[in-house]
Formats: C-alpha cells, sequence, structure tokens
C-alpha cells in the first residue's frame, strides 16, 4: 500500500510505513492509503488505516505500555491477543474484529473496523443524555459473548492462564490489601471458568450504527475467568457512567439486568466485584475518564470502603440520591 502525503499531516513512524509497504494483506488491496495515529490505547500504538471506502486499525505491541511508559510489558503479549481473537471471532463473529494480518516477529495485528459509522460507547456515555436501551445491549451483548463461549475451556496462554488469571485479580483487587477483597480472590479463585472477556468496559466497546449487539475492539486481556467477574466488572462500569444521577442509575443497571437476562450470581458476590471494580477505576494506575470531581470520587471510594469494611443495605443508588440530588 502507498500512503498518501499531506502536508502539515501527522509524521508516521517508519516502523508503521515498513508495515504499511510490507504486509501481504495491504499490499493485496492494490490502492492508496491514508494512516492516522489513534488517541486512547493504552498498551499500543493504534493507527487507522483508510483504504478507498474501508477501514482497517493496525495495533502495534511494544516493550512499554505506549500511553504509560513506565509500565514495561512483553511485545509477544500480542500473540495471545491474536488467540483470543480467532476464537472470539469464531464464536461471535458479529462482535469481534476479523484479524487481517498478524505479524508475530513485528508485534502487530490488522484488524477489521467494527464500528462503522457508529461511536465508542465511552464517547457517547460523556455526553448529557444517555441513549435508551444502551446498558440493554451492554447486558445483551455479554450474555451473547458468555452463553457462545461456555464450552470454550482451552486456555489462551501456552503455558495456561492461571499466572494471567491471578495477575487479573491482584491488579483489579489486590492493590488496597483489604480483607474483604482478598477473601473475594480466594472465592472467585475456586469457581468455575470459562473464556471471558476480562475488561468489558466502554473505553473498549462500539456502537454500531445499526446493530442491536454491541462490538468489542480489545481482547488483550481475554482468558479462562469467572464469567460472574465479567457480570461484576460490567455493573461496576454502569454505576460509574450513572453516579451522578440517581434516577438514571437505578433504571441503568435494571436495564443492563433485563439484557444479560436470568443468572445465578450471587447478589453478595456480584456486589463485592463491583465495589473493588469502582475502587479501582477511582484509583488505579492507569486514568479511567469519569464526570465525578475529585471530591466526588474521594466520597465514593469511603462509602465503598465503608462498605467492603461492615456490609449495609445503604445501596450505592441512596448514596448517589445524597451526593448528586
Amino acid at each position: 500500500m502507498r500512503i498518501e502525503q499531506n502536508n502539515g499531516a501527522i509524521e508516521i513512524p517508519q516502523d508503521v510505513r515498513d508495515i504499511t509497504s510490507t504486509d501481504p494483506f495491504l499490499n493485496s488491496l492494490h490502492c492508496e492509503g491514508s494512516v492516522i495515529p489513534i488517541n486512547g490505547g493504552v498498551a499500543h500504538r493504534v493507527y487507522q488505516i483508510s483504504a478507498g471506502t474501508n477501514r482497517y486499525y493496525l495495533k502495534i505491541r511494544g516493550d512499554r505500555f505506549a500511553s504509560i511508559p513506565s509500565i514495561t510489558c512483553d511485545p509477544h503479549d500480542i500473540d495471545h491477543e491474536h488467540t483470543a481473537l480467532q476464537r472470539l471471532g469464531a464464536a461471535v463473529p458479529s462482535i469481534v474484529p476479523h484479524v487481517h494480518s498478524f505479524d508475530t516477529e513485528r508485534h502487530y495485528l490488522i484488524l477489521s473496523d467494527v464500528i462503522g459509522d457508529g461511536q465508542k460507547m465511552e464517547d457517547v456515555l460523556s455526553r448529557d443524555t444517555v441513549p435508551e436501551g444502551l446498558f440493554r445491549q451492554y447486558g445483551a451483548t455479554l450474555r451473547t459473548v458468555h452463553d457462545a463461549t461456555k464450552d470454550i475451556h482451552d486456555p489462551i496462554r501456552p503455558g495456561g492462564d492461571e499466572e494471567y488469571y491471578q495477575r487479573v485479580l491482584g491488579h483489579r483487587f489486590g492493590s488496597r490489601n483489604h480483607p474483604a477483597l482478598q477473601a473475594l480472590m480466594v472465592e472467585l479463585s475456586s469457581m468455575p471458568r470459562q473464556l471471558i472477556l476480562a475488561d468489558f468496559a466502554p473505553k473498549n466497546i462500539g456502537v454500531p450504527a445499526k446493530n442491536e449487539l454491541l462490538t468489542v475492539f480489545d481482547l488483550e486481556t481475554a482468558h479462562q475467568g469467572n464469567t460472574v467477574f465479567d457480570y461484576g466488572y460490567a455493573c461496576a462500569h454502569v454505576l460509574l457512567h450513572t453516579m451522578h444521577d440517581p434516577n438514571l442509575l437505578a433504571q441503568s443497571i435494571q436495564e443492563f439486568n433485563n439484557g444479560y437476562g436470568d443468572h445465578t450470581f450471587n447478589s453478595d458476590l456480584v456486589k463485592k466485584i463491583a465495589h473493588g471494580i469502582l475502587l479501582y477505576r477511582l484509583n488505579g494506575i492507569i486514568p479511567y475518564a469519569t464526570i465525578l470531581t475529585r471530591e466526588q470520587k474521594g466520597a465514593l471510594e469511603k462509602h465503598i470502603l465503608q462498605q467492603l469494611d461492615k456490609p449495609r443495605e445503604d445501596s450505592l443508588w441512596n448514596f448517589s440520591q445524597s451526593l448528586f440530588s
């Protein structure tokens, strides 16, 4: 593929130019293209490639997180995302990107565009109003993935997913050294596992213009884990994005539950997971955008820690009402 040159355009790194000029898939397109960097990638450098009327996404993994260079990583971790894309692509092809090209030596993937004329869910949620039915779609999409992967028990990583599974739990819940969260990690470790997404957050989700289900475009965290973790994780993000409006919070959680459908998850366990994930998002090493002020985040964090220390019937809805009404 030959890259168009635009005066004043952002300079494209040489390794990206090398990929666009040598990648077999891109060369098969036989047309001029343009490449622009995409903001928002944490671990990867991400570029949008436009070729004719089509768009593709190039993800490149380095030895450090793209947005947080102080965090080191293994470039070969992109191999695991490739495996996850293959597994989930076979199970839910309309929800995840198609892999057009993969190079394990140069640590890159070229993926299809699963948003099209739609938008990222985090951008939709940054507006003043939440579209009706969005959180129902959120729940329905997660349920579709869980149903499709219920019989997929092969690990994503060649040596097994146990080490990565424990790392995920430690990263999400362990940094606080809170007894309730430590006990939660032990409880989850004893429960059945299947292929899960593990980062079903609005920043990784597309809202296509015409689709009943959402799409997921970042699968680097997929592994053999607990479906209740995915469920509680998603609940936490519903709460986080609606905490400013008590009525919207209650409505959105109900929509999400209706979208997901019947389940046998223990409600107390789900609540602990959601509390732990909220703490992780409020004060984690990887920034997460919310409309909450610093003072509101502090008040929410204090409330959650009190709930973990001594669980009460005082719900997050009541807390939201007292803080924002």
